[in-house]
């Protein structure tokens, strides 16, 4: 239950990075897929709809699994999201974001790319794994305001239980979304191995390194 609360406390302070209409799809959630239109909602049982309810599995992962119609998929997810009637499911493991497709007979996850994960975070800047140099990478923020970034993992490997340094710049459940509020240093790692180190610096100050 405290999960729970904190989940959504979360979301809540979270909310305003995300454009259109951006839901959680909690446990036990029921939710519906029509084939004519394409979109996913949350609701009751329509006989023209696909009823599909979520599920956590046990063990490491605690993936997502969705049962319908006597079947079920498990996603590569841990937390997802209607947006404007797609089904968003985030990899924290890997940093990747995916979307939940019907392809007329399973439900299937596909990767999104750089362009259409803007479309869901449009004021977050998109940082690469593969762009950092010896695990560094500078970014920059408009000087005395608050920025949003989103790392995302363009190569193999994985990430499991990382997390981000100083906890304060984390406020969401997807993994690699974090808010840069002033000038500094910021780490993500596997308790504390393994570090990536994010500078941050103002767009006003030239860079000396």
């Amino acid at each position: 239950m405290k999960k729970i609360i904190f989940t959504l406390g979360l979301l809540l302070l979270c909310s305003p990075v995300f454009a259109g209409n951006m839901k959680p799809v909690l446990n036990n959630t029921q939710l519906l897929y029509s084939p004519k239109d394409n979109t996913f909602s949350i609701g009751a049982p329509v006989d023209s709809k696909i009823a599909l309810s979520k599920r956590t599995s046990t063990g490491t992962g605690n993936y997502s699994i969705y049962s319908y119609n006597n079947n079920e998929v498990m996603l590569g997810s841990d937390y997802e999201f209607l947006f404007n009637g797609r089904l968003i499911s985030c990899h924290n493991a890997d940093l990747k974001i995916f979307e939940v497709v019907y392809n007329g007979k399973i439900f299937e996850e596909k990767e999104l790319t750089q362009g259409q994960i803007k479309e869901i975070f449009p004021d977050a800047d998109i940082l690469l794994v593969s762009h950092f140099i010896d695990n560094k990478t500078t970014v920059r923020k408009p000087a005395f305001e608050k920025k949003d970034f989103l790392l995302l993992n363009d190569t193999d490997k994985y990430f499991y239980k990382y997390s981000f340094h100083p906890k304060s710049v984390k406020y969401s459940p997807v993994a690699g979304l974090f808010k840069a509020s002033s000038i500094g240093k910021i780490t993500f790692s596997h308790f504390g191995q393994d570090k990536y180190t994010i500078y941050v610096k103002n767009n006003f100050k030239k860079d000396n390194d």
